[in-house]
């Protein structure tokens, strides 16, 4: 059973490894293959702190993107249907258990990747998908949760994670833009 979760970004990941703080028992990272030798050392440190860690790396593309290069290499180098699969058989015993859990979860930058495989801890726990965007919402303020990564997740679990967050992302981007530019101008 899933009680708490964090979302946060490779630097305050590693500080915790490297820091004290015991309150998280099971951590999840999704990141570039490129930052591996920085999560074996911190799934090292955690694991001496008796933390189940898994890592899975893939970057952070999403069927949104538009970038050509992008696209051409998304299939190959992006989230596949595999590394949500993964992710999701890592947490389904977890989610299952009678123990408590807390789960921490990063990526890069906290923002995409590990928002989206907190929205899907949370829909595992029994939250419906838009119960979990918003707690993951109130996590992490700047959360803009992988789309690729809940549709594929949405197909293991047999419910519509993605639509909800891309309802709330257009709802979210005319707020963005209305606040970046002071309203709409003509």
């Amino acid at each position: 059973m899933i009680n708490k979760v964090i979302i946060t970004d490779l630097a305050k990941a590693e500080s915790y490894a490297f820091g004290g703080n015991n309150d998280f028992n099971v951590w999840i990272t999704a990141i570039d293959e490129e930052d591996r030798h920085k999560i074996n050392r911190v799934k090292k440190l955690l694991s001496n702190k008796g933390v189940l860690h898994f890592a899975q790396y893939f970057y952070d593309w999403s069927d949104e993107d538009r970038d050509a290069f992008i696209i051409k290499n998304i299939e190959t180098m992006g989230p596949q249907l595999q590394h949500v699969n993964n992710i999701i058989s890592f947490l389904e015993p977890i989610v299952q258990s009678e123990k408590i859990y807390n789960l921490g979860v990063n990526c890069f930058a906290g923002v995409s990747r590990s928002t989206a495989i907190g929205i899907i801890a949370l829909v595992m726990s029994g939250k419906t998908p838009k119960e979990a965007l918003d707690i993951i919402i109130g996590i992490r303020p700047m959360a803009w949760p992988n789309l690729r990564i809940l549709r594929f997740a949405s197909e293991r679990l047999g419910q519509d994670l993605a639509t909800p967050v891309k309802e709330w992302k257009k709802v979210s981007s005319v707020e963005l833009y209305k606040g970046a530019t002071g309203g709409w101008h003509c």
